[in-house]
């Protein structure tokens, strides 16, 4: 008779033991489920798209970084207008002379594919015509829509009769930033903006042209030509394009990303209730695991005696 209460004793521990651990497992499964309805699924885009070619030889600041375009709320393709004189486009995103490149034309467009990830926050990067580059953000504005002529389309000639050296950087201290010498009178040379310089010829100014001269079909070299030495600038006409400016955040974070069609949105409320839901069976579980229970001895010939075990205690007590 012992050994059967013995028996009983150890079964309802085992069977206890068992509902702790389903209770364990309930309330982590509960608490995990908590914390991804809070996080959210978050789905990025990830396009990748080279703007740019490497230069076929060296270069100091001309060489640009590929431009990785994302999509914005809105429009993949995000033009932005130059609204002022002397809007640089850079080298790298950091606000010192050095970097810069030339002066997009007033009026006229970059392709902005994302932010430029400075510790400020200052610049995009952006495109003009095949050059890769960054562009301060308070210098343009950016447009809903594809503007039909984006870029300014402009050629220059050269007027020096020994040639005149095409240059990574608009500097005449040095010789070792000479790309390639351009012969007299060339006229295959694509015009992309001014930049200031130092003066190579007194009283001459220290205004510098940012071109490309193109070698056959696949070869080219950009860089700097003194601006006195060249002729035949074409007409840069005003752009009257006018294009609705961009609303919304243009190019969002990762706490901005706005969710995918097929992501499912809860409510806070609807979490509450879920949660207490999933919560109620574990309550339950719980009081049947610690209420008292009693127990049917059979004490053979004798009447069947109640052993009725208390709540968190370690004997038993009969009922006579």
């Amino acid at each position: 008779m012992k050994n059967k209460n013995l028996f009983n004793i150890i079964r309802i521990g085992y069977i206890q033991f068992i509902i702790f651990i389903f209770i364990i497992f309930s309330l982590t499964s509960i608490i995990l489920a908590t914390y991804n309805f809070s996080q959210g699924t978050k789905h990025y885009t990830d396009i990748k798209n080279c703007l740019y070619e490497s230069l076929p030889v060296k270069a100091i600041k001309t060489t640009s970084i590929n431009a990785v375009p994302v999509t914005a709320f809105a429009n993949q393709n995000v033009y932005a207008k130059i609204i002022s004189e002397n809007v640089y486009i850079y080298s790298q995103p950091v606000n010192n002379d050095f970097y810069k490149l030339f002066c997009v034309p007033r009026s006229y467009f970059v392709l902005l594919s994302d932010n430029a990830g400075d510790a400020q926050n200052l610049f995009y990067k952006a495109k003009y015509l095949d050059i890769s580059g960054y562009i301060k953000k308070a210098d343009v504005m950016p447009v809903t829509g594809t503007p039909t002529s984006p870029y300014a389309q402009a050629t220059i000639k050269t007027f020096a009769p020994n040639g005149l050296e095409l240059r990574s950087s608009p500097s005449v201290l040095t010789q070792e930033n000479i790309i390639i010498t351009v012969p007299f009178l060339e006229e295959d040379l694509t015009y992309y903006g001014k930049a200031v310089g130092e003066i190579m010829v007194p009283t001459l100014g220290n205004i510098w042209y940012y071109c490309k001269y193109s070698v056959g079909s696949s070869v080219y070299y950009q860089g700097y030509l003194y601006s006195a030495l060249c002729f035949g600038l074409s007409t840069i006409p005003e752009n009257e394009e006018n294009l609705p400016e961009f609303q919304g955040e243009l190019f969002p974070t990762e706490t901005d990303v706005p969710p995918a069609d097929n992501e499912i949105k809860l409510s806070e409320e609807l979490k509450i209730i879920i949660i207490i839901c999933a919560c109620l069976p574990c309550l339950f579980i719980i009081y049947l695991l610690f209420k008292p229970t009693k127990l049917i001895v059979d004490n053979g010939p004798n009447p069947k005696k109640k052993m009725k075990r208390l709540k968190k205690s370690e004997y038993y007590e009969y009922d006579e």
